[in-house]
């Protein structure tokens, strides 16, 4: 199984912003429950945003508490070129886009599809990621947000952005 935590393809970097915002709104410490009434949501369709955001670093989740990091902190008081970059940096340890960059490295640049492939042959990472067309569509969410992978629509495929 894979020690790398992950991506639920159901969270968008836009649900990340958001929550990440509405407890800095909260004083940066919150109770899960009083977050999920506040924004008129259930507590457990905030969960998946909520393990997202602690494994990017923004925050930390101890006995039903939700709080801000530094690093969450510093993400709410960033600019969005710096708010980009943030995620950016974070993503990096976080699957699937830890495989995209090992992918990137041996391949130059990759389809959905192939990451599938890899994907799957991960103990533990095969059930989250098992549709190529919804990881097509998270990579897409995620690309267009961070500007972390360049996509040819033509082509189908995906390149790490060359950073200058």
């Amino acid at each position: 199984m894979s020690n790398r935590p992950k991506i639920s393809s159901s969270v968008t970097p836009e649900m990340i912003t958001g929550i990440v915002n509405v407890l800095f709104d909260h004083g940066g410490r919150a109770d899960i429950a009083r977050i999920a009434i506040n924004l008129q949501s259930d507590v457990d369709e905030l969960l998946p945003v909520i393990d997202v955001a602690e494994a990017l670093g923004l925050v930390k989740v101890e006995n039903g508490d939700i709080a801000l990091t530094e690093l969450g902190r510093e993400f709410v008081r960033a600019r969005p070129d710096q708010k980009r970059l943030i995620l950016r940096n974070a993503l990096r340890n976080v699957e699937p886009f830890a495989t995209i960059f090992k992918l990137v490295e041996e391949r130059e640049e990759f389809t959905a599809e192939e990451l599938f492939e890899e994907l799957s042959e991960i103990s533990g990472l095969s059930e989250e990621y098992r549709d190529p067309e919804e990881i097509h569509r998270m990579l897409l969410e995620w690309l267009l947000y961070t500007e972390l992978v360049e996509y040819n629509g033509e082509e189908k495929t995906f390149k790490v952005k060359k950073t200058s």
